[in-house]
């Protein structure tokens, strides 16, 4: 392991995850061939396009997060991703799913696939900061709040049209009705506009007897 290396490191592991800009201006002048090879050493892997990580991080709790938001910008995690987080409902999520304003997409880095689903501008609100601290990384990933995550489920799937088609989902009834903000989600709701996912709010509401 160079010294080049260990110094390249020292420089960039609290980011967690950089792209060929942050190593530019960090080091100038430096060599793209040298990611070839520290990806050959196994030292760093390559994410997508200038996406690159160090091996070492990957097992770090929440790191699919900031892979998620950062590799395709501008997004943030929603979904049944969101729902596990939150504990709203029990099943660990495979795959990373996010909201995108750009087009649809789907990458596959880390032994699991990230999915992107497009969404107008005006519906790009409901997420929240949340902080990454471990392993030496401190950063920011961005997340739908609860009430954001389940419109967003129920906006771009189509599915869910009816009451069993709503228990499918299997949400913690407990966390449904102790967690989520409904006077929030009233106004989520309004920003929507869409008489649809209000008739999907009220199956839902029902069918949860909340």
């Amino acid at each position: 392991m160079s010294l080049n290396y260990i110094r390249f490191k020292e420089a960039l592991s609290s980011q967690g995850i950089f792209s060929t800009d942050h190593i530019r201006l960090l080091f100038p002048g430096f060599n793209s061939d040298n990611l070839l090879h520290w990806q050959n050493k196994g030292y760093i892997i390559k994410l997508r396009n200038k996406w690159y990580c160090f091996s070492d991080t990957t097992t770090t709790p929440g790191f699919q997060f900031l892979v998620a938001n950062l590799i395709y910008q501008p997004s943030y995690i929603s979904h049944q991703e969101a729902l596990a987080f939150y504990g709203l409902i029990p099943e660990s999520v495979i795959d990373s799913v996010s909201v995108t304003t750009k087009k649809t997409m789907s990458f596959r880095a880390l032994d699991r696939t990230f999915k992107y689903y497009s969404i107008h501008p005006r519906y790009f609100f409901g997420y929240e900061i949340k902080e990454m601290n471990a392993s030496g990384i401190r950063r920011g990933f961005m997340m739908a709040d609860r009430e954001k995550a389940i419109l967003d489920l129920l906006y771009l799937y189509d599915f869910y049209k009816t009451g069993p088609d709503i228990s499918e989902i299997r949400f913690n009834d407990t966390v449904l009705g102790s967690d989520v903000d409904w006077d929030r989600m009233e106004q989520y709701l309004e920003r929507f506009n869409n008489k649809s996912l209000e008739k999907k709010i009220d199956l839902l509401i029902k069918t949860y007897h909340l």
